[in-house]
């Protein structure tokens, strides 16, 4: 709804708008740990709420099991769970800082799903903002 209701004001305005959609693929499973953390620790969050956030994400392992044997446990420290409640917020905070280079074109996320929009009458066409996604996420 949000999407379509940028687009049509947008259309209010000038006579078309580009809008590239983007998945970016195994997105939660490239957050670097690291990273995340330096931006939690920005934001203006209970040290208990980092703490927890710190052991969820920390002492994580993963096996792989083929052929009916088990790998010995092998540390993550990247990527967040998809399928839980909190994976979708970290990802959100890991990409806050990602923004449009005009301000006349608009980002609208959710989770790893990323729509670009850009109005005809802005002052950075889509190639330009498409190579700039590329080059800063992926």
């Amino acid at each position: 709804m949000s999407l379509l209701h940028h687009v049509t004001i947008m259309l209010e305005r000038c006579s078309y708008v580009r809008c590239l959609m983007i998945d970016f693929s195994k997105a939660f499973d490239r957050v670097s740990h690291h990273i995340l953390l330096s931006k939690l620790n920005k934001l203006d969050l209970p040290d208990r709420a980092i703490n927890w956030i710190i052991s969820y994400l920390i002492g994580c392992t993963q096996v792989v099991k083929c052929n009916g044997s088990i790998s010995l446990p092998a540390s993550i420290n990247t990527s967040i769970v998809q399928g839980s409640g909190i994976g979708p917020m970290l990802y959100a905070i890991m990409d806050s800082d990602f923004h449009t280079l005009s301000a006349m074109n608009m980002l609208k996320k959710y989770a790893d799903d990323t729509n670009l929009l850009v109005p005809s009458d802005s002052d950075v066409d889509l190639l330009e903002e498409f190579n700039y996604v590329r080059v800063t996420l992926g």
